[in-house]
């Protein structure tokens, strides 16, 4: 019981600076090192954002015998999240790098490609006589 109430605690920990990453960067750097975030620092510090709180959400304990639909779903906001930076950045800032439309695209695919199975991901318990697996075909 110890080990899932550390484990649910550092997700936490991480969904919350993830969150504070992507909405208040400067705050956070001012804390950590006295500088305010500058340039593409501000975006870098955005990206991490993004896969600190998806990296929360998919660590965050499954219920007893499910699916790990939480991996899914951290997949999916992470993708879908940086593809949406990297649009707004692309359309929005000065910023345009070689790789950004090509990462935009690529983040995006594999965001779309999570989307159907994370609708479709249904959770199967050991109780309902699954063998602790997740989909919804047979076998």
């Amino acid at each position: 019981m110890l080990q899932k109430s550390v484990v649910m605690a550092a997700a936490w920990l991480e969904i919350i600076v993830g969150i504070a990453l992507l909405t208040v960067p400067d705050v956070l750097s001012q804390l950590f090192f006295g500088a305010k975030v500058e340039g593409a620092g501000a975006i870098f510090a955005r990206f991490a954002g993004i896969g600190i709180f998806a990296l929360g959400i998919a660590c965050l304990p499954p219920p007893v015998g499910a699916s790990h639909r939480r991996a899914v779903l951290g997949l999916f906001v992470f993708n879908f999240g940086v593809d949406i930076l990297f649009v707004w950045v692309g359309v929005a800032t000065a910023l345009h790098g070689v790789l950004l439309w090509p990462g935009a695209v690529l983040h995006g695919v594999i965001a779309a490609a999570l989307l159907p199975q994370l609708v479709t991901l249904k959770v199967v318990t050991l109780a309902d006589g699954g063998e602790g697996r997740a989909g919804n075909g047979p076998g």
